[in-house]
């Protein structure tokens, strides 16, 4: 079953369905994307109509965010990527390419993970016409090689889905997709994650302000910007 906020569809599913549907991807012909979606993706969907079509069109979108779950009226359920990438890397039956991340972040994880990581590129710039990096022909050409069937990507909102979106079919041994944000960083340890008792409680996003200062435009979009949105469509049912 899926919710709609602000336009955007999301599936109202735990981690373990999410995985039962990663289970089921792998067997079938085709090729499906997983999206991770926090308030951030709802408020930049609300004037780009291209980047909402994606996230709707996705195979499988789940809650990364407090902000969703309370404009659902708590029927969302939280998944999020880093939590998601977690359970995909101790899952040695799949083989996992890991593309973004800063610095050196994608290597670390994939050095902690070989039974299941088969590649790793950090990845570059990426041109917002075409949605290519500058390198993009010999990354595809590394993610083809390794015999993965799973892509992690974490270029950050909206650069990741519209990466995976315009060139999955270019790398067709790949089975699942997923934007995974900043996880890469967390999993690495380059970046310290909130301590679990705030992420329960909602507050990563205070953590992150306090630690991460230069982010408070993104938190300012997450939180604010967000409830105001919610609040006006709700007014003008």
């Amino acid at each position: 079953m899926k919710q709609e906020i602000l336009g955007v569809k999301i599936d109202q599913v735990y981690l373990g369905d999410v995985l039962n549907s990663v289970s089921d991807f792998i067997k079938s012909d085709n090729q499906h994307y997983i999206v991770t979606i926090n308030p951030e993706f709802i408020v930049e969907s609300q004037n780009n109509k291209q980047f909402k079509d994606v996230l709707n069109n996705a195979d499988v979108a789940t809650c990364d965010g407090i902000g969703l779950y309370l404009a659902s009226g708590f029927k969302l359920k939280r998944v999020t990527g880093v939590e998601l990438s977690q359970e995909l890397l101790k899952t040695d039956w799949l083989k996992i390419f890991l593309l973004g991340g800063d610095e050196d972040s994608a290597k670390k994880v994939a050095k902690d993970n070989p039974q299941t990581v088969v590649g790793s590129e950090r990845g570059g710039a990426i041109n917002k016409k075409k949605w290519t990096l500058d390198d993009n022909d010999e990354v595809i050409k590394k993610i083809n090689k390794s015999g993965a069937n799973v892509l992690l990507v974490g270029f950050g909102q909206v650069k990741q889905e519209m990466w995976i979106y315009r060139n999955l079919s270019k790398v067709p041994n790949i089975k699942i997709a997923v934007g995974i944000g900043g996880t890469f960083d967390y999993l690495s340890g380059n970046v310290k994650r909130a301590p679990k008792w705030m992420r329960e409680l909602g507050l990563e996003w205070f953590y992150r302000l306090i630690t991460q200062p230069s982010r408070i435009g993104r938190i300012f979009n997450a939180t604010f910007k967000f409830l105001w949105l919610v609040i006006v469509s709700k007014r003008n049912i």
